[in-house]
């Protein structure tokens, strides 16, 4: 067996899942993996990683081509952000993915390359139009599908968890939170965060195995809740009543609009729609082939850390 470490580059490491797959992979104190974590600033990497012998932070940002570097790397997982400052998401999501494929691709040319790209995704990424924001998976899957290394993996988990996190202060100073998913009793898949981090570095540690296909997409889903069922999950990690404020489908682009740039709120109100009854998500036509459950956090837990309860 080889001594050499494992490198593995993960970009941006900014972003919550790409904090969660750096803590997965530093827990596992091996001196075989090095990780490196790809910030806008480095300085603003957490402490917590920087005192970790097996972790060090770059400066590259992925909408600056020329400042992203994967010399030495085994593995890398890409993060498509989400920017809500009213540039087309769809457009800036190929631009960005852009950027870090022709940097991985220099590598590979040099005869040194990467072995293995997991590109985190999303559920419904398949399909090429009525999903709104998820057009941005979609958008970055398109451009990693012809990536040139040996392994590409497309990993589309379910409903984060923490999206509920807009929820708190509305409980906490109403005791309501805003049901967008209706009727509220209809059940989606969530999963957590730090379930995600974990399936990431299995995947990135796997680099050099053999997949069934090149790109492979998969599914990682965790349980099925309805909002509903997070109302009294709220209520629980509370201890007050809690109620459900519904949006209605056609109320759903001026909610999102009383936040967002009226073209990011028309991508979000999209994806909200295709999760309804009729819409492409809720039908589901043409599910992925593989579907792993494995989030095993339970919502209570999620909510509770949240809530600071």
């Amino acid at each position: 067996m080889s001594t050499n470490p494992l490198n593995i580059v993960i970009i941006p490491a900014s972003t919550k899942v790409g904090a969660a797959t750096i803590r997965a992979l530093l827990s596992r104190s091996s001196t075989e993996i090095r990780v490196t974590g790809v910030y806008r600033n480095p300085s603003r990497a957490p402490e917590e990683f920087l005192s970790n012998p097996n972790f060090s932070a770059r400066q590259g940002d992925v909408e600056d081509a020329e400042s992203l570097d994967f010399k030495g790397a085994d593995a890398v997982l890409s993060i498509t952000p989400t920017w809500h400052d009213g540039r087309d998401l769809v457009e800036i999501a190929k631009q960005v993915s852009e950027n870090v494929k022709r940097a991985i691709e220099k590598e590979e040319g040099s005869g040194k390359g990467v072995k293995r790209v997991v590109v985190l995704s999303s559920f419904g990424a398949q399909y090429d139009h009525g999903t709104g924001a998820i057009l941005m998976n979609h958008a970055a899957e398109e451009v990693f599908k012809d990536l040139k290394v040996p392994e590409t993996v497309f990993m589309r988990p379910g409903y984060f968890m923490e999206n509920w996190a807009t929820a708190v202060e509305t409980v906490k100073e109403g005791g309501f939170l805003f049901g967008t998913i209706t009727p509220t009793s209809m059940e989606f898949p969530h999963i957590a965060i730090k379930d995600i981090g974990e399936a990431c570095a299995k995947e990135l540690l796997a680099a050099g195995t053999a997949l069934p296909s090149s790109p492979y997409p998969f599914e990682l889903l965790g349980p099925v809740y309805s909002t509903e069922d997070v109302r009294k999950v709220f209520a629980q990690v509370s201890g007050k009543e809690v109620e459900i404020r519904e949006i209605p489908k056609e109320g759903l682009l001026e909610f999102y609009g009383a936040v967002f740039p009226p073209s990011v709120a028309k991508y979000y109100a999209d994806m909200n729609v295709s999760l309804l009854e009729g819409g492409i998500l809720s039908e589901h036509p043409e599910p992925t082939a593989d579907v792993r459950q494995d989030g095993k956090t339970e919502l209570v837990e999620v909510i509770r850390e949240l809530y600071g309860a």
